[in-house]
């Protein structure tokens, strides 16, 4: 299936016109959305509302004055006018949209009415829909219908509005969806690719482990300062160590969380995780922890699962789905959370070595996440936007 069709134009409109919204919602073009998941396949038809207006001979409010209680009294007649123009077959299945219910979205340029409907006890596996589509031709030569897959686990599609499958225009009203190159390992790959992306996007979490790392490469000695490991091996035992007592901790509660068994406010989690951050960059400075580290790595680490699993609740991943969707994710973010620890272990060795580590980088790091920790624990525990954020995020993603 070619979900990228070569849309300039259509990309050069949306970037005038659109700013930040879905690449799909451009001018002179009706979408039509679908989303799999298990024995149903629900989407919804949006139409902008100047268009309905040229469709039905109708003279409703356009732009931002356009509001739902303006359309609502011409919904039944819009469902007809697409049942006349719109015919998905699928698995033999034709005739009038199962309608559901209705909304709107509202966009820089445009207001689209969404029109949702929903095909529900599928008995068998989806390969192609035949559609046809022809929603404005007759008025509106240059209009184009766009069909987007939103979701669908077996291709690795999730919360697409960027990529079109389809586009529909005058002379080419009856085209065919191929869904045939879908697959279980498709989906297990893509969410493996996921998990390795959202390690390395989350901050916190790098940050988490680069306290957990700052520290291996050197060892307390008399007075309780710092001094460079004897071995190579020693330090990266304890590495090995510490990665699994946290990768062991943010998979249980990845797993409980993502199966519904257990949740907590995303408030909390996301401040506990902040707040991580300090505790373990502190036990550089002082020795609060001792021979319990293990135990604050473990603890942390439970509240960083939860961390995790919250992009999996997001997705709104099919439960049939959800154990392929949960392995696959914790792969990728046990290979992107190895990549790190490979990517920083040996330089920090290396750095371990010189007298100006403990002196003055460790100390210098030490502080510096403290600080970065309290920042965010303040803006999430408090829920503020403090001014310096923004700058703030950017060197350190420029940083790490």
């Amino acid at each position: 299936m070619n979900t990228r069709k070569p849309l300039w134009l259509l990309a050069i409109a949306y970037c005038l016109f659109q700013g930040q919204t879905a690449a799909g919602h451009v001018l002179d073009a009706s979408n039509l959305f679908l989303n799999f998941e298990n024995d149903r396949i629900h989407g919804r038809i949006e139409v902008a509302v100047r268009d309905i207006n040229t469709a039905l001979d109708l003279d409703l409010p356009t732009g931002a004055a356009a509001s739902l209680d303006d359309v609502m009294p011409h919904i039944a007649e819009l469902q007809r006018y697409l049942d006349q123009h719109v015919d998905l077959h699928i698995a033999g299945r034709g005739g009038p949209l199962p309608f559901t219910d209705v909304g709107m979205l509202k966009v820089t340029a445009a207001s689209f009415v969404q029109l949702n409907f929903s095909y529900d006890g599928l008995d068998q596996e989806i390969s192609k829909i035949d559609i046809d589509y022809a929603v404005l031709f007759d008025r509106a030569p240059n209009h184009r219908g766009l069909v987007v897959i939103e979701n669908n686990w077996k291709t690795g599609t999730f919360s697409n509005e960027a990529n079109v499958s389809l586009i529909f225009e005058p002379g080419r009203e009856r085209q065919t969806l191929d869904l045939s190159d879908s697959s279980t390992w498709r989906g297990f790959a893509a969410m493996v690719r996921l998990g390795t992306h959202h390690i390395w996007i989350g901050l916190d979490h790098i940050l988490f482990l680069l306290a957990l790392l700052l520290p291996s490469v050197v060892q307390r000695g008399a007075g309780n300062r710092w001094e460079p490991v004897a071995k190579f091996s020693t330090a990266l035992i304890h590495v090995i160590k510490v990665v699994t007592v946290f990768t062991v901790a943010h998979t249980i509660t990845l797993s409980l969380a993502a199966l519904n068994a257990m949740t907590l406010p995303s408030r909390l989690v996301e401040s506990v995780i902040a707040i991580s951050i300090a505790a373990a960059a502190l036990n550089i400075l002082v020795p609060i922890f001792r021979d319990r580290i293990w135990l604050v790595v473990f603890a942390f680490g439970l509240f960083h699962g939860f961390g995790f699993a919250s992009v999996l609740r997001e997705m709104g991943i099919p439960s049939s789905y959800m154990v392929h969707s949960l392995l696959g994710f914790n792969v990728g973010v046990e290979l992107g959370q190895v990549a790190i620890v490979i990517g920083l272990f040996p330089v920090l060795y290396l750095l371990g070595r010189s007298i100006y580590y403990s002196r003055l980088l460790l100390p210098a790091m030490t502080a510096g996440l403290v600080a970065v920790s309290l920042y965010w624990f303040t803006e999430r525990a408090f829920l503020i936007d403090l001014p310096a954020g923004e700058i703030l995020h950017n060197i350190i993603a420029w940083v790490v």
